[in-house]
């Protein structure tokens, strides 16, 4: 199969693999050797790395989702204290020097300093205004919001939410470092294999069944698909996101793959598989990614056929309510 995505590497060394057991075959009591010694021995060796890249950019990407669904939990909670706090100061202390104080409520969109100086402001705010120093008549500290909630309990809250920033931060760090250093595993090893079919071409003849059977680093002669309308929208019944798309008419259609990235874009390096339907089937349903209100997730369906060709719709993207 061709090299089209990461998940494509793997099963294409394999193939490469196999091959090369059959030419060394052909070619006994001697076997195919590359420039610098390499051999299918060599290729066995640079699989086992891919493999553990491969992984480890995995293993990464899983740790930043699980700290993204950390930080949106904790952010979905924390939100509707600020609406509280403006609602309590309001009520029990209106027209005092504490209300031009009050913090903006942020978005689930603003960034994590934004996040983090909001919260700062509201726990300086509710500490002095529960000091009340001057003291502010007909008013008895400390303030409490629904349920008896004390700025204590926020306090807490607040450093969990600040700690949860810092741990996406730092596992978004980890994934890119990872991403970067399977892309350095990556490049050595094509060119290897792209020497290898060369080596082919020039160790048989032209009519070699070894020769029509190489396999392929890129997709064979053929097209580029059409890409598909897609339309995304939240599933308050399922609780899922639901992606809608266009029937591809290619008759060369293999599958379609719903592809998804969990961070503030779509970055094609960043792209992971999380959905593949068969022709016939035209959505998806997936709450991965979706775990609080806020969550957000940016989605691509591609066409891919049986040549290895494949397209990406334009990105399309959901945000739980």
């Amino acid at each position: 199969m061709p090299i089209s995505s990461v998940g494509s590497w793997l099963p294409t060394i394999d193939e490469f693999l196999a091959h090369w057991t059959d030419v060394n075959a052909a070619l006994a009591p001697g076997a195919l050797t590359l420039l610098g010694a390499y051999n299918r021995a060599s290729l066995v060796t640079d699989r086992a790395a891919v493999e553990t890249a491969v992984t480890d950019v995995q293993n990464k990407d899983n740790t930043t989702q699980i700290a993204r669904g950390d930080r949106d939990v904790k952010r979905a909670n924390v939100k509707p204290r600020f609406v509280q706090f403006r609602g309590a100061v309001n009520g029990q202390l209106p027209g005092t020097r504490y209300i031009p104080a009050i913090p903006r409520t942020p978005a689930f969109t603003d960034s994590p300093g934004v996040w983090r100086n909001a919260l700062d402001d509201m726990g300086n705010l509710w500490t002095t205004i529960n000091a009340n120093s001057p003291p502010i008549t007909g008013f008895t500290p400390p303030l409490l919001l629904a349920g008896g909630y004390a700025v204590l309990a926020y306090t807490t809250e607040s450093t969990a939410m600040k700690t949860a920033f810092t741990t996406l931060e730092t596992a978004e760090q980890g994934s890119q470092l990872s991403r970067e250093q399977r892309d350095v595993v990556f490049a050595p090893v094509y060119q290897r294999l792209k020497q290898y079919r060369q080596a082919v071409v020039g160790a048989f003849p032209a009519n070699s069944p070894l020769i029509a059977s190489l396999p392929a680093l890129t997709p064979r002669p053929g097209h580029t698909p059409a890409a598909v309308n897609v339309s995304a929208s939240w599933d308050a019944g399922l609780s899922k996101a639901r992606i809608v798309y266009t029937a591809s008419t290619d008759p060369d259609l293999a599958e379609y793959e719903l592809r998804a990235c969990f961070g503030t874009s779509y970055k094609t390096s960043e792209e992971q598989v999380i959905g593949n339907n068969l022709p016939g089937d035209l959505e998806f349903l997936t709450d991965q990614g979706l775990v609080a209100s806020g969550s957000k997730v940016f989605y691509k369906v591609y066409v891919k056929l049986t040549t290895g060709n494949e397209k990406g719709s334009k990105t399309v993207n959901v945000v739980r309510p």
